[in-house]
């Protein structure tokens, strides 16, 4: 198939694409619109520090103490996420509706390496109930810690913001509609080349220049509907009586 006859298929049935498209479009509309909901994300920060009960001659930064920190940090981690945790959270924060499973799948811990920072993330359809979780879970973690482990060596270096109003993680209906359109196009033109090439008929002269093996001399074009209809009020007029016809050829003939 030569480039133009391809141009050809294209131009005689644009509309498929144009319905395949515009029905993707729409199905990612319905989706981000009913099923898509917004999900925001809310964070809080601890710094694992020197316990307090460290000798006041004691430089602030002591490297074995800093690698002891570190390594309570995988343990800390653990304790965040526990039910010996999210039990008080669920109890001190009844407006939730959480339980203490449910606190502690919401809750993500990460640490960075080689620092003392543990970042607590969680994940709402709502950012200010998202904040409530991490901002509680943090408070009651230092609270809690001093008991379990026996030492007072962390606190809260920055609080999720319970006024903040950020976009939501999950924003992407901008990819998703690029997507669809992408994909309404793949889809339109693959509809389109493949009903050209079922379709056997013969729609132009070189068709029959190859299957006939015959030279087209001439073609007319295609009969448009009110070349119909302008033929019909033609063939509808009255005849002229004898009468009148006989009246005009003489009037005819006067004159010549």
């Amino acid at each position: 198939m030569e480039l133009k006859e391809y141009f050809r298929v294209i131009t005689r049935k644009w509309w498929i694409p144009v319905i395949t498209v515009f029905c993707c479009l729409a199905l990612v509309y319905v989706y981000t619109t009913f099923y898509d909901k917004p999900v925001y994300e809310a964070s809080a920060d601890l710094i694992v520090n020197q316990p307090a009960g460290a000798d006041a001659g004691e430089s602030l930064v002591n490297p074995n103490s800093i690698n002891t920190n570190l390594m309570l940090i995988n343990t800390y981690r653990q304790i965040m996420t526990s039910e010996a945790i999210t039990k008080y959270v669920s109890q001190q924060h009844p407006e939730l509706g959480l339980s203490p499973q449910e606190l502690s799948s919401k809750v993500t811990i990460n640490t960075m390496k080689d620092t003392q920072v543990i970042n607590l993330s969680a994940r709402d359809a709502s950012y200010e109930r998202a904040a409530v979780i991490v901002n509680a879970v943090s408070q009651v973690f230092i609270e809690r810690v001093s008991t379990i482990m026996n030492v007072d060596n962390v606190s809260i270096l920055n609080e999720a913001n319970l006024n903040a109003s950020p976009d939501p993680v999950n924003n992407r209906a901008v990819i998703l509609y690029l997507f669809a359109a992408m994909l309404g196009l793949v889809l339109g033109y693959g509809i389109l080349f493949l009903i050209s090439y079922l379709d056997d008929s013969i729609t132009s002269e070189q068709e029959i220049e190859q299957v006939l093996g015959l030279t087209v001399l001439a073609k007319t074009r295609k009969a448009k509907k009110r070349d119909w209809v302008q033929q019909n009020k033609q063939d509808a007029k009255p005849a002229a009586s004898p009468a009148a016809a006989k009246t005009m050829n003489k009037a005819n003939a006067r004159h010549l």
